[in-house]
């Protein structure tokens, strides 16, 4: 299970996420901020997100946070992380709730506290962000810092999975596959891990392979229509 467990990728969010009060100017800087830092001119996102996040932008702090988690463009300190990330969850930012839980998590710059991320990650996830879900899912799928419960995994795996996230639905596959909580399922497992891998997952290919083998021909033709059809009107209700 160890190599299905990566630090995900904080968000950096686009004006049109931005609070529906900041201004244009603000939206056109946050976004000048975006370009810079997918260029890799990390000072110079930095410095267009700074006076935003001092002005109390909350998705501006959240990036700064990233900024400093990191260090790019800036001194990597895990303390200026956390401080901006707070004044971010202070706002109700999801994305920064993950982040501080994500921090606590892996020990980044804290104590490694599994309840306390756990508690961020839920209160993330309240929001349907599928980024906390899929973490959420994690701390109950190990059972750490939560008590075990596969059956709310698989529900929280699934949730995301449908908003397209592929790390959920890699672990979905992977937990169908494995039969955690209930019998192996290996045509759901195939349908999901499939999806996983078209969504860039490459750790889902070794969920498919194992299904691929214990399918019949027939059922694999089968799986792979089930898969045409969810790409093609939507994970909703997809199995």
């Amino acid at each position: 299970m160890g190599q299905f467990r990566k630090y995900l990728a904080l968000i950096f969010l686009l004006s049109s996420a931005l609070n529906p009060t900041t201004t244009q100017a603000q939206a056109d800087r946050f976004d000048a901020g975006v370009s810079a830092n997918e260029r890799g001119h990390y000072a110079t996102a930095l410095r267009a997100w700074l006076p935003m996040a001092e002005e109390g932008v909350a998705e501006a702090q959240n990036n700064v946070g990233h900024m400093y988690e990191k260090g790019l463009g800036v001194a990597q300190n895990y303390a200026m992380a956390m401080q901006w990330y707070r004044r971010a969850a202070e706002q109700d930012l999801s994305e920064a709730k993950l982040n501080i839980g994500l921090l606590y998590y892996y020990g980044y710059g804290v104590a490694t506290n599994h309840r306390e991320a756990v508690s961020w990650f839920r209160d993330a996830a309240e929001s349907e962000l599928p980024e906390a879900e899929y973490m959420l899912g994690l701390a109950y799928e190990q059972g750490t810092g939560i008590d075990l419960d596969y059956r709310e995994a698989r529900r929280l795996f699934l949730k995301s999975a449908r908003a397209n996230y592929a790390p959920s639905q890699m672990m979905f596959a992977f937990m169908l596959q494995a039969g955690e909580g209930i019998d192996s399922d290996p045509f759901r497992a195939y349908v999901w891990g499939k999806i996983a891998e078209l969504n860039g997952s490459e750790e889902a290919i070794d969920v498919t392979s194992i299904s691929n083998v214990l399918l019949e021909d027939e059922e694999v033709i089968e799986a792979d229509n089930m898969v045409r059809q969810c790409l093609e009107k939507g994970l909703d209700n997809c199995p």
